[in-house]
């Protein structure tokens, strides 16, 4: 952090994150731990388009998007028109509210094998559903995760984050939670025949951030939807990040029989979103009409607001916009692989996402703290992403802002090396 970036950190601090009593208003001074940068970190002011700004005045380019979530950018007109309109009829209602359907029947129309939708707050919320819903389907209590995925906060799906992670998750909560290697064919295969009858689910994520953004194998897919349909164990699939790669997702793109399909960020728009999408079978256990239903609730789960922003992104998220945040998410990693690469970093991803990955990195801690360093380099030079140098393309972005943008992350990493 530059000295005078340190300056502001302090005056921040002493004037704004303390309370009535000394106390830092917020544990550590973040509202939420991926924000944690350092010991302190600008706070947002205004976005517009591609472009946000800080409180010290600080123009910025949005490679964050609020964690991928932002497709269209800052403060799209046509999604806050959206959200003003539904918002002059009422914020929430303790009744369903017809956005829900359409939102619904949006999903399902681009997951063309899917044909129900529950909604929930985020997508951590989506994800603890599916397990649920899986374990009292089936019967059994255990699931499989791949090693180096993130599922969100459940107690649940964290084991795959390391030691850390684990801290304060009851032991028989772990126990119920099997993690194979990531591409590990035969694991996956000697994991589920050993016994197959205590999984209710195998978790996958088609573009694991966590690991560098890496697909998945051919075969690692195939393997896992064959012992789902041998053994009857829901295939869930996280695609919170990863739908924006594709009208239907990657779910469609790589045709995945998934039996319940988890989304989040990009289907609200900007605001708060979960949905658990899924085969009717495997829903019926959140039909209320059903004397054994799963209790399911959400005060603001479906409210009208992140449903009409979710309609409004989706609607601008055709194939067109598609293509060109693809085609800007190719020439983007085109244009770094080169000058990263000599110092032994890359840029990872597909489509319209990206992680600038320190591939000589010898364990996590190294990689995390490569990643905050670099996060502070671009920070000074006008760029934001992902604390985790994640970056995603928007589609009111174009080649010169790409290219531009390109070459300061260049220039940071020359200097970090």
């Amino acid at each position: 952090m530059s000295q005078s970036l340190q300056v502001s950190a302090y005056d921040a601090l002493a004037s704004v994150n303390v309370g009535p009593r000394g106390h830092s208003l917020l544990p550590g001074g973040f509202g939420k731990t991926m924000l944690a940068v350092g010991p302190w970190s600008p706070t947002a002011v205004r976005g517009e388009g591609w472009r946000i700004w800080d409180d010290t005045g600080r123009e910025l380019v949005d490679l964050n998007a609020t964690f991928t979530s932002n497709v269209h950018g800052n403060a799209h007109p046509v999604i806050v028109a959206a959200v003003t309109r539904a918002a002059a009829n009422g914020m929430a209602f303790g009744l369903p509210n017809a956005y829900e359907i359409e939102h619904a029947r949006r999903l399902v129309q681009r997951i063309a094998s899917l044909d129900q939708v529950r909604f929930a707050n985020s997508g951590t919320e989506a994800l603890q559903l599916a397990v649920r819903l899986a374990r009292a389907r089936t019967g059994r209590s255990r699931v499989i995760v791949i090693n180096g995925s993130y599922h969100g906060w459940g107690d649940s799906l964290l084991p795959t984050m390391g030691a850390k992670a684990e801290r304060g998750i009851p032991a028989g909560t772990l126990a119920e939670t099997e993690v194979v290697a990531f591409n590990d064919v035969a694991a996956l295969r000697d994991t589920v025949s050993e016994n197959p009858k205590q999984f209710a689910a195998i978790l996958l994520d088609l573009l694991p951030n966590r690991i560098g953004m890496v697909p998945p194998s051919d075969a690692f897919l195939e393997e896992a939807m064959k012992l789902s349909r041998q053994h009857g164990i829901a295939l869930v699939v996280d695609e919170v990040i990863s739908f924006r790669l594709g009208y239907g997702g990657l779910t469609t793109a790589r045709k995945v029989d998934a039996d319940l399909v988890c989304l989040g960020k990009m289907i609200g728009g900007g605001l708060p979103i979960g949905a658990l999408v899924g085969k009717p079978d495997w829903m019926a256990g959140l039909n209320p009409m059903h004397a054994d239903v799963l209790e399911h609730g959400g005060t603001f789960s479906a409210n009208p607001l992140s449903m009409a922003a979710g309609m409004a992104t989706l609607d601008l998220l055709d194939e067109a916009a598609l293509t060109h945040i693809g085609d800007l998410g190719q020439r983007f990693r085109d244009r770094l692989v080169e000058p990263l690469g000599r110092h032994g970093w890359a840029p990872r991803g597909q489509g319209s996402l990206c992680r600038l990955f320190p591939a000589f990195a010898r364990d996590n801690a190294e990689i995390l703290a490569l990643q905050k360093r670099l996060w502070w380099a671009l920070y000074e030079r006008g760029v934001l992403v992902a604390k985790h140098g994640v970056c995603a393309i928007s589609t009111v972005m174009d080649t010169d802002v790409i290219d531009r943008t390109a070459d300061l992350i260049a220039d940071a990493v020359e200097q970090l090396a």
